[in-house]
């Protein structure tokens, strides 16, 4: 029986060795893998420990890649690079979180080249964009990880063609700003429509601060940022208020021409 146990337990080493392995070579690609397989075998002995709950923890992995220089991503001249991201959950929201990480590195001129719903949850986004370095995976991965995603799958064509799978079941918005019935938040100068986050909330007052021009867009969303409802108004607004859609749990408030008309910014209460 102990021999058995003993068996078992190599097998399930060499087996994850061999997973270790396969994930490596799609995120730095063949020939550099190859090139430095004796140094990628010495970093990466211990294998147990670039998992987590029995996958490859893919932070953990592209972080020792990039302190032994084997996470490349500079390109000799600028190139079209392309980058299909497959989602399974939540599509509307994953885009929305993956656009914000993109936003956050710095890459906000991309378009898409395609967008396929390969059922009711499951997509597969397509973008284009042209750079002189590919997107950093590892810093991609920390962005999401602030929103409970993470990498599932990566693979890589020669630094112009990328392949995320990413796990969004658990995600959050994390740059929505939760807050608390009874509770009233005074918002500064927008760079963005206010993003915020509700819960078993019945009324939103909204206030515009003097010195705005306000003329308010407030859209409300679901749990997976399905639109509930719109409410706009082509006319000046010093205050709002308005009944909030049962199973709210977002609500964006803008400006239907421009945000400088609330550069002053604007205060919010929620309650029950």
């Amino acid at each position: 029986m102990i021999k058995k146990l003993s068996l078992l337990f190599i097998s399930v080493i060499v087996l994850n060795a061999s997973v270790l392995d396969d994930k490596i070579q799609n995120i730095i690609g063949y020939k550099e893998f190859n090139e430095n397989k004796s140094l990628i075998d010495y970093l990466f002995q211990n294998n147990s420990a670039f998992y987590s709950d029995g996958s490859v923890n893919y932070i953990t992995v592209m972080e020792k890649l990039k302190e032994n220089g084997l996470l490349k991503v500079g390109l000799d001249r600028p190139e079209d690079i392309s980058i299909t991201f497959k989602i399974s959950n939540d599509p509307i929201k994953s885009m929305k979180i993956i656009s914000d990480s993109l936003t956050a590195l710095g890459y906000y001129h991309y378009f898409t080249k395609e967008l396929i719903y390969e059922d009711a949850r499951s997509i597969r986004w397509t973008i284009n964009l042209k750079t002189e370095a590919a997107i950093d995976p590892l810093m991609l991965s920390k962005e999401l990880a602030k929103n409970n995603c993470k990498f599932v799958d990566i693979k890589q064509e020669g630094f112009v063609k990328w392949m995320y799978e990413i796990d969004t079941s658990n995600s959050i918005l994390s740059n929505a700003y939760t807050i608390t019935n009874n509770e009233r938040v005074n918002f500064r100068k927008p760079l963005s429509p206010y993003f915020i986050k509700v819960e078993n909330a019945k009324i939103i007052n909204i206030i515009s601060k003097y010195g705005n021009h306000w003329f308010p867009q407030v859209v409300f969303y679901d749990k997976h940022l399905d639109i509930l409802a719109i409410v706009k108004a082509d006319e000046k607004k010093d205050s709002l208020l308005l009944e909030i859609p049962e199973e709210t749990n977002y609500i964006k408030i803008d400006d239907i021409y421009t945000l400088a008309n609330i550069k002053r910014g604007l205060s919010v209460i929620i309650k029950e």
